[in-house]
């Protein structure tokens, strides 16, 4: 999980923001969700885990969020 937190702390100040999120999330999902969806998944799941949107997540706050909320990290790998 430490690379998946690198990855979504791109400024590597060691905190990640709704705003850093937000931008990985763009990357992978592209036009098939809208940016308000996005947000709006965000939010969610940090207010789910007890955060704000304003809050600035450390890797553990993170582990939090991705815990409390259900969330899995996965990825598809297209096989032709």
């Amino acid at each position: 999980m430490a690379v998946i937190f690198r990855v979504y702390d791109s400024d590597r100040n060691g905190k990640v923001t709704m705003y850093d999120i937000l931008e990985v999330l763009r990357d992978l999902s592209g036009s098939f969700l809208t940016d308000d969806q996005r947000k709006q998944v965000v939010i969610q799941a940090l207010e789910e885990a007890g955060f704000s949107e304003d809050s600035a997540l450390t890797y553990q706050d993170f582990l939090e969020v991705l815990n409390k909320a259900g969330l899995k990290m996965e990825v598809e790998v297209p096989v032709d």
